[in-house]
């Protein structure tokens, strides 16, 4: 089938270096949804993260719900939602609702969760996130709930959380920076887990980090150094590195963790960012979600993107993915 593409992610950030108006972001959501939608992107995704300073929506299934409402065809999902952060319960229940309401549009997208400040501001210890999560996931599946195995997108890429989702069925969203190789093992890692549990396997989704312009050049001069600076404050402020401390504290590192998401995302002209994208479904992925939106993106240059995307990354992706599954 055509490979799968949504658009993320919607975090309601203002930074220090590109400061938003917050609730002007959260006013404009159902519009820009709805945009979305008749550009004909099949899903539209919004990252969950709380307790810093510039306000990452932290409570993603609000502006969902408002989504929701004011589009009839599109699909929506988080990337991702900290499951052991969350009593499993009430998300489900939480979800089970947007779904009766929305005519089953709704993708519940978790992950672990990495940063100490998070756990430790609602008093959970890290440590047993792990546990956590199992039992959430476990919670998530409940008959009650009505929530199908593969519409929940579970992240990570330690062989532990694919074995985690795979033994279960669950569908698997994946970091931007697997190569071909890291995608095809990870492919092969949930599939050994889901056979060994006697479960169908979930799909196989990948978070891409995207630009495009009509011309490539100025697409990467334009993108590239302000993705860089991006993640150097992300990262740098939240990711744990080699096991400890905040990257800020180990340069080094944090550089050339910094480097090599940069170097994984596709930017280009729309024949460069298509043939990139075309090449996934042979590493077993069925489902792609471009990240256009950052702090840097938000607004009119976002809307270029999207509409140039929609207008001509899409068709060329679809016909290359259709023509390679009857070739």
């Amino acid at each position: 089938m055509p490979l799968d593409i949504g658009v993320g992610l919607w975090t309601m950030q203002s930074t220090a270096s590109y400061p938003h108006s917050i609730p002007g972001q959260y006013r404009a959501f159902p519009d820009e949804a709805r945009h979305v939608e008749e550009l004909g992107f099949g899903s539209l995704w919004l990252g969950e993260h709380r307790f810093w300073y510039d306000a990452w929506v932290p409570a993603p299934m609000l502006p969902i719900a408002a989504g929701v409402a004011a589009t009839s065809t599109l699909r929506f999902g988080t990337a991702m939602m900290l499951l052991p952060q969350h009593d499993p319960d009430r998300l489900a229940a939480t979800a089970a609702s947007l779904n009766a309401l929305g005519g089953r549009r709704f993708d519940v997208g978790v992950g672990l969760g990495h940063r100490d400040a998070e756990y430790d501001g609602l008093g959970i210890a890290r440590p047993s996130r792990g546990r956590r999560m199992d039992a959430g996931l476990d919670r998530l599946t409940a008959p009650v709930y009505g929530l199908a195995p593969d519409t929940i997108w579970v992240g990570g890429m330690a062989e532990a959380a694919l074995r985690r989702l795979g033994c279960r069925g669950m569908s698997a969203m994946l970091p931007q920076t697997l190569d071909e190789r890291a995608l095809r093992g990870a492919v092969h890692t949930i599939g050994e887990a889901a056979a060994a549990a006697d479960v169908p396997r979930g799909r196989i989704g990948v978070l891409k980090d995207v630009w495009v312009d009509t011309d490539g050049a100025r697409a990467r001069e334009w993108f590239l150094p302000r993705l860089r600076d991006h993640y150097q404050e992300e990262a740098g402020a939240w990711w744990v590195l080699k096991g400890r401390g905040h990257g800020f504290s180990q340069r080094d590192v944090l550089d050339r963790q910094v480097d090599r998401v940069v170097a994984s995302a596709i930017v280009g002209d729309p024949g460069e960012v298509a043939e990139r994208l075309a090449e996934l479904p042979a590493c077993g992925v069925d489902k792609v979600v471009v990240r256009l939106n950052f702090d840097f993106t938000y607004g009119p240059a976002l809307r270029r993107a999207l509409e140039l995307f929609a207008g001509s990354v899409l068709p060329l992706v679809r016909a290359a993915t259709v023509e390679a599954v009857t070739a």
